[in-house]
């Protein structure tokens, strides 16, 4: 994730002659791609942003656009949800629909499911904290179904079946290993990227044969 602050410092930095260089420009969506036997230009659109009724930040369309040069393009974009059994869903958005991240008491969505393919991980650590308040909401009110276990019961039922599981500890230790693996390079943090690496990190033992 790139946040603002880091931004702000790859923007001061002077430029040391190297032959390429990547230009970030904001509130554009791509339209359509032109040319003849292969991509020569693409067409933008320009956005702005304005306030929904649920007081987020949505990117509308406006009437000015403009063309790019290019010779290839990387799609980065495309993720729609999809509907689970039992649960409510909108076709039109690819969402689940929800208030603020509850669908219901007992059951609630953060993320992608709840808004739209939008944001980055900054967006959706303060969506899922939106999610998680009305959850304790319903369960100081004592809306929650009460299903009889406890989260002692399922570590036991994971353990029972052989299934490895990270806790928060283990959590924090990944956390941790990542942010120092990104020091020495000026970097917010090094992410792990295999299976084994993570479960290493977080101080489990690898097992290439799980039952």
């Amino acid at each position: 994730m790139l946040d603002l602050h880091t931004l702000r410092e790859y923007a001061e930095r002077v430029p040391e002659g190297k032959p390429k260089r990547v230009v970030l420009r904001f509130l554009l969506s791509p339209v359509e791609l032109l040319g003849s036997e292969q991509v020569e230009q693409i067409e933008l659109v320009r956005n702005r942003l304005e306030v929904d009724d649920n007081g987020a930040l949505r990117a509308v369309p406006t009437d000015e656009r403009e063309t790019l040069d290019t010779g290839i393009v990387f799609r980065s974009v495309g993720y729609r949800g999809v509907p689970l059994p039992g649960v409510p869903f909108d076709e039109s958005t690819g969402t689940i629909p929800n208030d603020r991240g509850r669908v219901e008491p007992g059951l609630y969505v953060t993320g992608w499911i709840k808004r739209g393919p939008s944001g980055v991980i900054g967006t959706n650590k303060k969506d899922a904290a939106e999610t998680v308040e009305l959850l304790l909401e319903d369960e100081a009110a004592g809306r929650l179904p009460r299903v009889g276990k406890t989260a002692d019961d399922v570590d036991q039922l994971l353990d029972e079946r052989g299934i490895r599981h990270v806790v928060y500890a283990g959590w924090s230790a990944i956390d941790h290993h990542e942010r120092t693996a990104g020091e020495p390079h000026g970097r917010p943090r090094v992410k792990l990227c295999t299976w084994d690496e993570l479960l290493a990190a977080a101080g489990i033992a690898v097992d290439r044969n799980p039952a």
